[in-house]
């Protein structure tokens, strides 16, 4: 029998891919009672992932769908250059830096493999940075290892996670699926979001780079409450309200036009 956490993230699935579901077909898809299945709806509903409905659920539209890599590479591609162009001015010579996996932290890597910084270190669990930095003269290139997830051309699981045991870094440049006021900073993958939470806690200085569509988005998994970043680069598009709560809590930030 699957585990509560493994049931309700597949109810999240269920409900998003169907538009709704019912109390009753929750119960005899994973073999529980519908008291059970109401509970996982009711903690659901309260976490933000979907939304109760008489007698079942419907999604909550502010969740984001996980899109490939390729779709998501050249979705707001400008204000992605320039996020990259604020980051490299936080990397010095002789850095020893993460980059995850993403369309952000890639073009961060493109940029850094432009540049006169010298005998950067780059670990990275993003098969496409591994790419794009391999003829980069200016650059040593460590990677994660793990499983590939394909679909995001990124290293994940234990092999991953194991991987960076010894290892301390100056600064992680950690790209994001969402970035909620009350979930924080959030995956869509959950061994990825362990990794990411590996990177962070070794990491001197956490860096999230994000254009502002994924503000007040979120998915399933929680890599870190937005107040315990250090600094944030994203552009211009920032709401009022985002701008607030991050001054209030103290967090540098970097915005580009």
């Amino acid at each position: 029998m699957k585990s509560a956490i493994e049931r309700r993230m597949e109810i999240v699935a269920i409900v998003n891919k169907n538009s709704s579901a019912r109390v009753e077909d929750l119960a005899e898809t994973f073999s529980v009672s519908t008291v059970t299945i109401r509970q996982d709806l009711n903690f659901l509903e309260k976490n933000g992932y979907i939304v109760r409905s008489h007698g079942g659920a419907v999604p909550n539209k502010g969740m984001i769908a996980e899109l490939s890599n390729a779709e998501k590479r050249h979705r707001n591609l400008g204000a992605k250059n320039k996020i990259a162009e604020a980051a490299l001015k936080l990397i010095n010579d002789d850095d020893i830096i993460i980059l995850d996996s993403g369309t952000t932290t890639r073009e961060i890597a493109a940029t850094l493999k432009k540049s006169t910084i010298k005998n950067v270190l780059v670990m990275t669990n993003g098969l496409d940075i591994a790419s794009e930095l391999a003829d980069a003269e200016n650059v040593e290139v460590l990677m994660t290892g793990g499983k590939l997830r394909k679909n995001a051309m990124s290293f994940s699981g234990p092999q991953a996670d194991a991987s960076l045991a010894n290892y301390c870094f100056s600064k992680v440049f950690l790209g994001v699926d969402g970035f909620d006021i009350q979930a924080g900073i959030t995956t869509h993958n959950e061994q990825e979001a362990n990794l990411n939470r590996i990177m962070c806690d070794i990491s001197n200085q956490v860096i999230a780079v994000t254009d502002s569509s994924k503000f007040g988005k979120k998915s399933c998994h929680i890599i870190r409450k937005f107040a315990d970043i250090d600094v944030l680069i994203t552009d211009s598009g920032i709401s009022p309200e985002y701008l607030t709560a991050l001054q209030e809590n103290n967090i540098e930030m970097i915005i580009v036009d």
